[in-house]
């Protein structure tokens, strides 16, 4: 659908070398005291999905922040929003530096009705599920990188998602909205039953 209505937006196109290259020195690791180098391959797509799903993350609370009944959802969702403003910041100047092209953002697709066609429950819901799945994006981005200034980022981003993470489960639980997962058997209390 997006590639039919023009909007599909592709990764930065790599050019390998013809003969593999292999890396000659520690400064391939500097990011932050040294000249840094360019981004690798797998540091690119890394920040790149990395950077769509902030955006992703940042236009569903917009959207929601308008129609949400709750005061205290809609500060949520505005505290939502400015986090993943932040992470795409810090990725879009990591990018730039190496004169990378940044997803387009969604903002101006939000229309402007305050008109809730969901619950509270449900776009809580999906805001959390996109911060913790950036957990596992975050997380796989900090493996791939070699350079300490992605290092940082990632570090500080993970951090930042944690605290909202946070704040949504506190919220959630408040309103008996999240369900409790299957937990594995107590042993120990089936055994004082015998």
């Amino acid at each position: 659908l997006l590639l039919e209505k023009g909007n599909f937006q592709r990764d930065p196109l790599f050019y390998p070398a013809a003969n593999p290259e292999f890396i000659s020195s520690q400064d391939f690791t500097d990011g932050i005291f040294g000249k840094g180098r360019r981004l690798s391959a797998p540091e690119i797509i890394s920040i790149s999905v990395n950077l769509k799903k902030s955006i992703m993350a940042k236009t569903l609370s917009i959207a929601f922040s308008q129609v949400a009944q709750s005061k205290k959802v809609r500060k949520f969702l505005e505290e939502s929003e400015n986090t993943a403003d932040k992470q795409i910041q810090a990725f879009s100047k990591i990018m730039h530096a190496d004169n990378l092209p940044v997803p387009r953002s969604w903002e101006t697709e939000v229309t402007i009705s305050t008109d809730s066609p969901f619950s509270d429950k449900l776009m809580l819901y999906h805001i959390g599920f996109l911060f913790q799945t950036a957990q596992a994006y975050h997380g796989t981005g900090l493996a791939s990188a070699m350079r300490t200034d992605l290092i940082t980022t990632y570090e500080g981003t993970i951090l930042k998602n944690l605290m909202i993470t946070k704040k949504w489960f506190n919220i959630m639980v408040k309103n008996k909205w999240l369900e409790q997962p299957p937990l594995a058997p107590n042993r120990k209390e089936i055994a004082k039953e015998q």
